[in-house]
């Protein structure tokens, strides 16, 4: 049973004629009204109490109506007519007990109002009281006839839930002589038929029907259903092409013919069906939202967008597919329109992190990053994105120094600062951010102390070590990079970087050749496809005066790393020994590209203007 609403309350004010009194079943309903919590959502009576509020309001409704019979035709009016209006609205919003209730007595005043007892009868099917449904609609249908065609359809329809399918065959038979060209008629029998395994009767019914009653795509459809239950996937999608040739608007058809099509895994032909009808029915939201999924399952994500722009449009409410919207702007570069998307969502979800993150790196990639900061600032600690927020804020802050050094150091060395109460990961990714604004400064003492500040941390890990090492060798303190490396290769003799690292510093040095060389050839060994220990050893050869091995190598790393700036120096700078100045030049030029900190990049133009000036004719060169 359906709880009541408090709104059964307003009939003790409609009690004013003949010996009825105001608030005269106020008493029987306040019960009710107090099980409803104070912030509005109502919440499930206990059954028992609910049971005994619903009879004293039945008693209490009784007594009105046994008044106003005795008060005369006029309280009968007056009480039926308000009932009425009251059951009416209690139905439009939902409440059908409420409905159902509040007509029983509108029909207990006006027994003979068959309008009444239609709509008495359409609440008590909506409450799953059939049977008493039944009787009143049967007694409508033997007082009217088919005059009107709905009430049997409404009558057939309950028969056909009560299992009573001979009954409810023949009101459709006697709807379908009464009026030929009803259609609901026609699919409501051949359902009937279908239900009992009469498949022949019930298509040969649909195609009778679909003769008679032209333009119609429905009858097709349900034939194609019928196949569909049957297991027959050919004729069944023989028939919704045909529903489509009758209505090209039916998107019902269009939908089966598609899942068809999907279900044999033939996505292109099913994208073609649903493509095929929005030529027709540009806007039509059940075909587009089938299309988007499909296009999305098989990561069409060029193809879907202005599919999502149209679904979006038709539904603001979908947060889901506005994120998809969004990403697909990002994804297509379309910066400001997956701005807009995103600012959207964010108005209907504030406290979204993935939102927040999102609005974040599309300031950042518009290189808005005082804008990007601020988002990025509002997701909440508790987030899994709180940790990469962080980092990217860092990230802005450190670019923005390099800019303006003045105003962005202090706010870069704040925030920091500021991460110091953090865990683990947050101060070393931060810690790292702030030790590579150092190193592009060539503060290098400082890069030594923030990073040696993290050294302790329980994420502290072997690559940090190494660049650390790498720091040491840069501030001249080739003991301390020597001694960390060295501490490693006695936990693991075996371990490739350490070994590579130690025999690099070596040769950078010019010292202990020899044992420079076994250590970076046990690191190849070790790690063969490895570019950067190939450049080690390529670096070796080069320096022991092997050009032929060194360009060897050299090319191997080249290939296995090509984005690296020392590597591709290496190589420019082999070829350049070897006399090979072109490509000399071609290897410089890439190695200027690759540079992150000027330092680099000094260093590579200065070594290319060398190359100019021995690419000179011997004329040219003392001119000069």
């Amino acid at each position: 049973m359906q709880k009541l609403t408090i709104y059964l309350l307003l009939l003790g004010l409609m009690c004013s004629c003949g010996s009825l009194q105001k608030g005269h079943v106020v008493d029987a309903f306040n019960t009710i009204d107090t099980k409803y919590s104070q912030s509005g959502d109502q919440k499930l009576v206990d059954d028992e109490q609910l049971k005994n509020s619903l009879e004293k309001a039945e008693i209490r409704l009784e007594e009105l109506v046994t008044e106003a019979k005795k008060a005369g035709s006029g309280a009968v009016t007056f009480l039926s007519s308000d009932l009425f209006i009251k059951a009416n609205d209690a139905s439009i919003r939902g409440d059908n007990t409420t409905a159902a209730l509040l007509f029983k007595y509108v029909h207990m005043l006006v027994p003979k109002d068959n309008w009444v007892k239609r709509k008495y009868a359409v609440e008590l099917i909506r409450i799953g009281d059939l049977e008493l449904s039944e009787k009143i609609l049967a007694e409508i249908f033997q007082l009217e006839g088919l005059k009107e065609e709905n009430i049997g359809l409404i009558l057939g329809g309950v028969y056909t839930a009560l299992d009573k399918s001979k009954k409810a065959r023949k009101i459709y038979k006697q709807v379908m002589v009464a009026h030929p060209k009803n259609e609901e008629a026609c699919i409501f029998l051949s359902k009937s038929y279908a239900l009992e395994k009469e498949h022949k009767k019930a298509k040969k019914l649909l195609k009778s029907c679909e003769e008679k009653i032209k333009g119609k795509a429905i009858f097709s459809y349900f034939m194609g259903k019928m196949s569909v239950d049957l297991g027959d996937r050919e004729e069944a999608m023989s028939h919704f092409r045909h529903a489509l040739k009758v209505e090209k608007k039916y998107h019902q058809a269009a939908i089966a013919l598609g899942l068809l099509y999907e279900e044999k895994e033939d996505f292109k032909n099913s994208v073609k069906v649903y493509e095929r009808f929005l030529k027709v029915d540009e806007m039509n939201y059940p075909v587009l939202s089938r299309l988007v999924q499909v296009l999305f399952a098989n990561g069409k994500y060029k193809e879907v967008l202005p599919y999502v722009e149209k679904l979006s449009s038709l539904d603001q409410n979908d947060l889901n597919l506005k994120v998809r919207l969004g990403i697909l702007y990002t994804d297509r570069k379309m910066y400001q329109k997956a701005i807009s998307v995103f600012k959207d969502i964010l108005i209907a979800a504030p406290k979204s992190d993935k939102i927040l993150y999102y609005l974040g790196s599309l300031f950042q990639q518009t290189s808005k990053f005082e804008v990007a900061i601020r988002y990025f600032q509002n997701v909440p600690s508790e987030s899994t994105l709180f940790l990469d927020s962080n980092l990217q804020i860092a990230q802005m802050l450190q670019a923005l120094a390099m800019r303006d050094r003045l105003k962005w150091e202090p706010k870069l060395l704040s925030f920091a600062e500021g991460t110091k109460s953090g865990d683990s990961k947050a101060r070393i990714e931060v810690g790292i951010v702030l030790t590579t604004y150092w190193e592009g400064l060539s503060e290098i003492s400082k890069a030594v102390t923030t990073l040696e500040e993290l050294k302790d941390l329980q994420d502290f890990t072997e690559g940090h070590d190494y660049y650390l090492a790498s720091l040491y060798e840069k501030n001249k303190t080739y003991e301390k990079a020597r001694s960390l490396i060295e501490d490693m290769l006695v936990k693991n003799p075996d371990n490739p970087h350490a070994l590579n690292f130690l025999g690099y510093s070596l040769l950078e040095k010019g010292v202990e050749m020899a044992r420079a060389y076994k250590l970076i050839q046990k690191a190849v060994n070790l790690k063969p496809e490895d570019g950067f220990i190939r450049d080690s050893l390529a670096w070796y050869y080069y320096k022991v005066g092997k050009f032929t091995e060194a360009l060897s190598e050299s090319i191997k790393a080249n290939e296995a790393v090509d984005n690296d700036v020392v590597i591709t120096k290496h190589l420019a700078i082999i070829y350049k020994e070897m006399k090979k100045y072109k490509l000399a030049k071609k290897y410089y030029v890439k190695a200027l590209k690759q540079c992150k900190i000027e330092s680099e990049r000094k260093e590579v133009l200065a070594e290319l203007q060398d190359l100019e000036v021995l690419r000179l004719p011997a004329s040219r060169k003392i001119h000069k």
